[in-house]
């Protein structure tokens, strides 16, 4: 090889060496263009601290918008025994419960000035005149103030008897249960239909008597087709003769209708004078039932107010407006064993209890056996007084 063609040679090797450098110095240092550039994997990344878990929100109290409501009545008409807890619970509302043998305990209470800071009152609606007699312890109500008064029954919504409301149309006494009274019995020994059936002689000792002198002025004024406001001296004493042929059969004047269910329950007595469904339905007997007799009958119903003195109006009210709904009407009615007064409340009340009353034909059934009121001293009637010095000599064996 000459001189001149090594030379030529040297140069080409030179120069491919040089662009074969350059390339490679290209390819390190872009990697995005094609070639067999090798990619490094990314360093593996430590991992995240872990976030510390959401907190379950705790559990909310319960609401309690309207507070405890300071109660005098009969027992059980302020918690129905827990037929109404969740109501009471979604108003927040508890109570400060006193309990009653009689409506009279009411009377004397806000009578001796006892009265104050008492929110709500649950009472019987044959003493309303003793109630009203007492300025000042019931305020009216209106309609407004508790809506659900709209779905009562006409006899109660129209104040049929004069018992609820004011002269002015306001509501003084809101009333949520009633029952008629009658005789209740053991079907498997007996099968009265009338007041004289308990007179037979085969009856002596097996017929229970509550010792509650209204009801008794009640029934038998009824019976012998009287009414009690207005009953005179004559009629009382055909009263009190009435009432002597029943106690001859009595085997004890009870001294409460727990006292009477107990006799029902053990067959110590067959039949109880002044009943009602409910007896037999607390017997858990379902033998145990209730006529309403030939001769005609009265009954009983229930009520709430608000005396004048209340610290909770508001929450007196709502609580009113809760038991007149007709879902939870049904319940409270369906725990005593009672009629509901609420025209929806009908037919969610259970078979067990719609089999007990009228409801078919409650309107007539209540005209033709109205709900009496106690004797008042009005245009020569007695006053309750004078039955009372009566039914005294009565039980005392006169």
């Amino acid at each position: 090889m000459t001189c001149l063609r090594k030379a030529k040679f040297a140069s080409l090797l030179a120069l491919l060496l040089a662009l074969a450098m350059i390339a490679a110095a290209c390819g390190d240092d872009d990697t995005s263009s094609g070639g067999d550039a090798v990619l490094e994997e990314p360093a593996a990344e430590e991992p995240a601290a872990e976030e510390p878990a959401a907190e379950e929100p705790a559990a909310e109290e319960p609401s309690a918008p309207y507070g405890t409501l300071d109660f005098i009545g009969w027992e059980g008409y302020d918690t129905f025994f827990g037929a109404n807890a969740g109501t009471l619970e979604e108003l927040g509302i508890d109570f400060n419960s006193t309990y009653i043998g009689a409506p009279s305990d009411i009377a004397s209470k806000f009578a001796s000035g006892g009265g104050g800071g008492i929110d709500i009152v649950s009472w019987t609606t044959s003493n309303h005149r003793q109630f009203r007699s007492i300025e000042g312890i019931l305020t009216p109500i209106t309609v407004e103030e508790v809506p659900n008064l709209a779905g009562l029954s006409d006899l109660f919504a129209n104040d049929h008897w004069g018992h609820f409301k004011d002269d002015d149309g306001n509501w003084l006494a809101i009333p949520f249960t009633f029952a008629p009274l009658g005789i209740t019995y053991d079907s498997t020994r007996v099968s009265p239909t009338s007041y004289a059936d308990l007179l037979d002689p085969e009856m002596k000792g097996l017929v229970g008597i509550p010792d509650v002198p209204g009801l008794h002025v009640q029934t038998a004024a009824a019976a012998l087709g009287y009414e009690a406001r207005y009953l005179t001296e004559e009629q009382l004493d055909d009263v009190i003769e009435f009432m002597q042929g029943l106690w001859s059969q009595a085997r004890v004047l009870s001294p409460s209708f727990g006292d009477i269910i107990g006799l029902l329950a053990s067959g110590e007595i067959v039949a109880a004078y002044g009943g009602y469904p409910g007896l037999g339905a607390f017997t858990e007997n379902p033998d145990i039932l209730t006529v309403f007799p030939t001769e005609g009958t009265t009954g009983f119903v229930d009520v709430y107010s608000i005396p004048a003195g209340a610290d909770n109006r508001e929450g007196a009210l709502a609580f009113i407006n809760a038991m007149l709904d007709p879902v939870v009407n049904a319940k409270v009615n369906d725990v005593f064993a009672q009629a509901t007064p609420i025209s929806a409340a009908v037919e969610l009340v259970s078979d067990a209890n719609r089999a007990l009353y009228p409801y078919d034909d409650l309107e007539n059934f209540l005209t033709v056996n109205p709900i009496q009121e106690l004797p008042v001293g009005e245009n020569g009637a007695i006053t309750m007084g004078d039955f009372i010095e009566a039914y005294g000599s009565l039980a005392a064996g006169g």
